[in-house]
């Protein structure tokens, strides 16, 4: 999984390895069989949100602190993915998809409690709120239901993708360390980023996005630390302009 990854993940390769091993030890083997079924069937994308975790913690420490909030940040980011799959999906299937991203969020919970970091439990619930309301708005504009305008879908994609990318970049500071006045900086970073990524999967081009991960690099660059920075920045641009077509947290 890891190994075929395009972009430059090299310098953290050995700590994605590790989030993996860590996240099938915690499947059952039916729920590792249904993932490899519909992930790569439908172009899912798992270690982009582990991977942007442990760049960040690479800005104040080495991204090995960082495996248990990366493993973190892969269960939401599956199971809330595999919730938005059934729209594509037909017949029985559609059913076992919903209860493994069910299962995955049972297993996070589980997964806090074992590992002592139930105090995360309140920020993932909001951010999980904040995931789905935005995903809900996405339907509704996409259905016409709602004003499509410019600061609309911005608003949307803020919930649907911002949000997620701000607490990946906030969590992977936090377990190595960050001061807190880079909390809002970093965080920022990953709202703007995940902006321009929304408007990249939704079709539309450079003229749309780049301006948002500009602002998102402003913001990186801002940071008082230097290490780690040029690779996180690389690692962004690098993800914006892949041409390939995989999925992440996509409402249609």
């Amino acid at each position: 999984m890891v190994e075929e990854r395009p972009f430059s993940v090299h310098c953290i390769q050995k700590d994605l390895e590790a989030v993996f091993a860590k996240f099938r030890t915690w499947l059952s083997p039916d729920a590792a069989v249904l993932l490899d079924r519909y992930l790569p069937l439908f172009g899912v994308d798992p270690v982009t949100p582990p991977a942007f975790v442990l760049f960040s913690a690479r800005l104040f420490d080495s991204a090995g602190c960082a495996v248990l909030p990366a493993l973190f940040m892969t269960f939401i980011y599956l199971a809330v993915t595999l919730h938005s799959l059934p729209r594509q999906i037909r017949g029985r299937d559609r059913q076992l998809v919903i209860l493994e991203g069910d299962y995955l969020f049972a297993h996070l919970s589980l997964i806090l409690c074992q590992t002592d970091c139930l105090h995360l439990q309140e920020r993932f619930s909001r951010l999980i709120r904040g995931m789905n309301e935005g995903s809900v708005m996405r339907q509704f504009y996409q259905q016409g239901d709602l004003p499509e305008t410019g600061s609309g879908l911005v608003e949307i994609l803020g919930k649907q993708y911002g949000l997620f990318f701000a607490e990946c970049c906030d969590l992977g500071g936090l377990f190595a360390g960050l001061r807190q006045e880079e909390t809002p900086l970093l965080r920022r970073f990953g709202h703007e980023f995940g902006i321009a990524y929304g408007f990249k999967e939704a079709g539309l081009g450079p003229g749309v996005y780049t301006p948002f991960l500009e602002r998102a690099l402003d913001c990186l660059s801002s940071l008082t630390v230097a290490g780690g920075r040029d690779e996180l920045g690389e690692f962004a641009r690098e993800l914006l302009a892949s041409s390939a077509g995989n999925r992440f947290l996509t409402a249609g």
